[in-house]
């Protein structure tokens, strides 16, 4: 069943989970592509009314909403600030967490970084070591009651590659198509964690999606943007499907969480009024992703998630790249000459040739990298000056 909170897409009169299937459709029928995500709510939500409670007590409120809501909750945890300051929200308040999951692709690697000198994004092994693990053994000695399962992907997305035998991987993806982006939330793969899916219980999958997207206008009007590509980080319903009484939650971008965006949003644009220095920086921002994600994320963290987030603790640079993923280089490159390799790029390939080009995100260099964004923005307010010359 299509779970319509995380976000669709309609072509005529077909609906879609999937962006590859609703582009692919589109581009065969040529009819238009609309994205629905959450619209009518968010449509009539005024992002304007700045909540009157504290960012720290609605991360609280909506932690002990998801703890009421279902009999097993399960945190995916990156050990980025999105999820660490989601499964905070919890501990800190102390609202039960039953398991926390980490992805890795530790196996996958060839070779080993552990220099915390070392910042690239493609050093992202780094960050598994020298973030996430620590991290996890301080949440260990603090809750010992909680499962902590580190789940490797690298022979899933083997296995998967040569399973599909070709290109035919790609149609049941939902926009990412990065080796990583492939097979992530793929926890129905792993036979211990496929028996929870099979209690009868009510389990909630939270993931910490995402930071809010803001920039200025012309006029300095702060705007939050949702956009589909942020959503659809999430590939975990295509495995669970027939698995009724398990839900994906987002933390942040649900329409349970709307005064909590809204404080978030609220949080920011205050913040840019007292350090007006840094208002050239939102209005960059709308026209680069690259700029998002290497200027302002870094310093959202220490604007919504100050209690929460430590600088000194390890980490990469973001991944820029969409279908080649910097994350992804240990495959990308190190496995150039396998087969699973090929099968993978023949899947990139079916969708170039198969999607209209202007679905696709074709960069100022020619190369194409992934698929075009749709979008959606709501007005927050006015970081306009209040002073005036004579």
């Amino acid at each position: 069943m299509l779970d319509k909170t995380l976000g669709y897409y309609q072509v005529g009169q077909k609906e879609f989970g999937s962006k590859i299937q609703a582009c692919l459709y589109a581009s065969l029928t040529k009819l238009p592509i609309v994205w629905n995500f959450n619209n009518e709510i968010f449509c009539g939500w005024n992002w304007e009314n700045e909540p009157e409670e504290t960012l720290e007590e609605l991360y609280h409120q909506r932690a002990q909403h998801i703890r009421e809501k279902y009999d097993y909750v399960i945190m995916s945890y990156s050990g980025g600030a999105d999820s660490h300051n989601a499964l905070m929200s919890f501990l800190d308040n102390n609202i039960r967490v039953d398991e926390i999951i980490v992805n890795t692709t530790e196996a996958g690697y060839k070779y080993t970084k552990f220099d915390s000198n070392i910042k690239s994004a493609e050093n992202v092994l780094a960050e598994h070591q020298l973030q996430v693990l620590p991290r996890l053994k301080e949440i260990t000695k603090k809750n010992p009651q909680i499962k902590i399962t580190i789940l490797d992907l690298s022979d899933h997305l083997f296995t998967e590659l040569r399973s599909a035998g070709d290109s035919s991987w790609v149609i049941k993806k939902r926009e990412g198509l990065n080796p990583l982006g492939a097979t992530r939330f793929n926890y129905l793969h792993f036979k211990e964690v496929r028996k929870k899916f099979d209690w009868g219980k009510k389990i909630a999958l939270v993931l910490g999606i995402e930071k809010p997207k803001t920039f200025l206008d012309k006029n300095d009007d702060l705007y939050m943007q949702f956009n589909d590509r942020a959503a659809n980080v999430v590939t975990v319903s295509e495995y669970y499907e027939e698995y009724t009484n398990s839900q994906v939650e987002y933390f942040y971008w649900s329409p349970n969480s709307l005064k909590l965006m809204t404080k978030q949003a609220h949080t920011i644009m205050n913040w840019l009024k007292i350090n007006p220095g840094h208002l050239d920086l939102w209005r960059a921002v709308s026209h680069s992703h690259r700029f998002y994600r290497t200027i302002q994320e870094p310093l959202l963290r220490n604007i919504i998630y100050k209690n929460s987030w430590q600088e000194d603790w390890y980490q990469t640079e973001k991944s820029v790249g969409d279908w080649f993923s910097e994350f992804d280089m240990w495959f990308i490159e190190g496995y150039k000459e396998t087969k699973e390799n090929q099968i993978w790029r023949e899947g990139i390939q079916y969708v170039k040739k198969n999607i209209e080009s202007k679905y696709l995100n074709i960069w100022p260099a020619g190369n194409i990298d992934g698929l075009v964004s749709f979008s959606y923005k709501y007005k927050i307010g006015s970081c306009r000056s209040n002073f005036k010359l004579r």
